[in-house]
């Protein structure tokens, strides 16, 4: 089965990853400044190319997955949900203070 990206429009029986996904107490988001691996490292905040071009962004709060709330994240995010944190490293390269100052509280329901 493919994975979401790949499934738009939402297709009968996709509703449930909405669904579950609003079950989720809250979500943090990570974005590596620094990121050599995640291209464009903007995606890991569900941002991405506008269409039909590899130069301009377009952030997650511009997109229709935002706009028509396909995933319920503009609904988490109205609810304190969300978090959309930053970090100078490379992809995954996560110093202990940040998952102890950052992640960890975020963790805790």
């Amino acid at each position: 089965s493919s994975g979401i990206n790949a499934e738009w429009p939402l297709r009968p029986g996709k509703l449930e990853y909405k669904q579950n996904l609003m079950r989720v107490s809250n979500i943090t988001f990570v974005m590596f400044n620094k990121d050599t691996m995640v291209v464009p490292k903007e995606s890991e905040w569900f941002g991405f190319y506008k269409p039909g071009q590899d130069k301009e962004l377009m952030t997650l709060q511009d997109s229709d997955l935002w706009k028509e709330d396909k995933l319920g994240l503009k609904e988490m995010d109205s609810q304190g949900r969300l978090s959309f944190l930053k970090i100078e490293a490379d992809h995954l390269r996560v110093p202990e203070a940040f998952w102890s100052d950052e992640i960890i509280p975020r963790l805790k329901v």
